[in-house]
């Protein structure tokens, strides 16, 4: 028991300390974008269940500095090291509990000159000039959530990257009357590979699908999904693409599930269709794609929403799902889906498609 308290006591001294217990051999840090210069810096991963509320960047015609800010288990605040000089005028990006970081993107040369930050839920301002010699884009491996950045700096941001954690070690729980998941399994996913990867994460206790909201112009511009609570409330998910074309909304009845989707691509997603137990929706989209794509559910499975890859448009698109026996019933909802479901056939690679 003494040594018990030991532990617990260390975890959570660590990462005030800036000094924090790994968490597990999926935990890592991505390749880096920028300079040689400056001094190589990596935060160290926080104890499991912290999370981050804020990033704090300063930043004038260039990145200056760089910091993340976190809320642990037990509700206090902490601060990682900032990385990078004092200069420049300071920005703060606010998460919601139910948020966390899947990318940065920017311009780099032998500093970095700009830098976004990209969540499952939002994108930052463009922090930073215009300058820069070439575009970076990191993504932390789907499953994940970044938790701290890694790089070089001296007076100004050198290189940047970032560490990263499963989202399965957050708190267990939920925040905000949503479950905190883990990944979902994902369908085959068709489409190109630009745009940052999504897939749902957080699905609303007790909830079935109740519409499906795409917006196209000649190809789809975004796409959200909207749950029904068993109390009657509606909660809309995440809308993953742009703001761009004309919003259509396809309703779904009490007793209605999602069995499959279809439509065209090439670099992004054309066209759109889906099929339900009792019916099809309209074509959304143009005519436009070289392949057409359908995706039906695994069998034994249940559709929760879509996954793929999107930007200003759905550049990719399929499927997360999760067994049946672990979400709603034919006549409605039963229990909350749970964080974790047993695995469906394998995910295969993302089709390459050039622009």
């Amino acid at each position: 028991m003494k040594k018990f308290m030991l532990v617990c006591m260390v975890t959570s001294l660590a990462i005030l300390l800036g000094d924090a217990v790994g968490l597990s051999q999926q935990s890592g840090s991505t390749t880096l974008a920028g300079g040689r210069g400056g001094n190589p810096f990596s935060d160290t991963q926080p104890a499991a269940g912290t999370r981050v509320t804020e990033v704090r960047v300063r930043s004038g015609e260039m990145i200056d500095a760089v910091q993340m800010v976190y809320a642990t288990v037990s509700g206090s605040s902490a601060l990682a090291g900032q990385h990078g000089d004092s200069g420049g005028r300071l920005n703060v990006f606010r998460l919601d509990a139910d948020e966390y970081i899947t990318g940065i993107s920017g311009r780099h040369g032998e500093m970095i000159d700009s830098l976004r930050i990209h969540t499952n839920k939002k994108t930052s301002p463009l922090y930073g000039g215009s300058g820069g010699s070439r575009d970076y884009q990191i993504e932390v491996p789907t499953g994940t959530e970044a938790l701290g950045f890694v790089g070089r700096a001296g007076e100004r941001l050198d290189a940047i990257g970032l560490t990263y954690a499963p989202l399965s070690l957050r708190s267990g729980g939920t925040v905000g009357g949503q479950t905190v998941a883990g990944q979902y399994p994902q369908t085959q996913i068709y489409g190109g590979t630009g745009g940052y990867a999504f897939s749902v994460q957080d699905i609303p206790s007790g909830a079935r699908i109740a519409e499906i909201r795409i917006s196209a112009t000649d190809r789809i511009e975004s796409v959200q999904t909207v749950y029904a609570l068993a109390d009657g409330r509606t909660v809309e998910g995440t809308r993953y693409g742009g703001s761009g074309g004309r919003q259509r909304i396809f309703r779904l009845d009490s007793d209605e599930y999602i069995t499959s989707i279809s439509g065209r691509y090439g670099a992004f997603i054309y066209s759109l269709q889906i099929q339900t137990n009792k019916k099809a929706s309209p074509l959304y989209g143009g005519p436009g794609g070289i392949d057409a794509f359908q995706v039906a559910v695994p069998s034994g499975s249940r559709a929760v929403g879509f996954a793929g890859r999107s930007s200003s448009v759905v550049d990719a698109i399929g499927l997360t799902c999760t067994p049946q026996s672990l979400s709603q019933g034919a006549s409605g909802c039963r229990n909350a889906w749970p964080g974790r479901c047993r695995s469906v056939p394998a995910v295969p690679a993302l089709r390459r498609q050039r622009r």
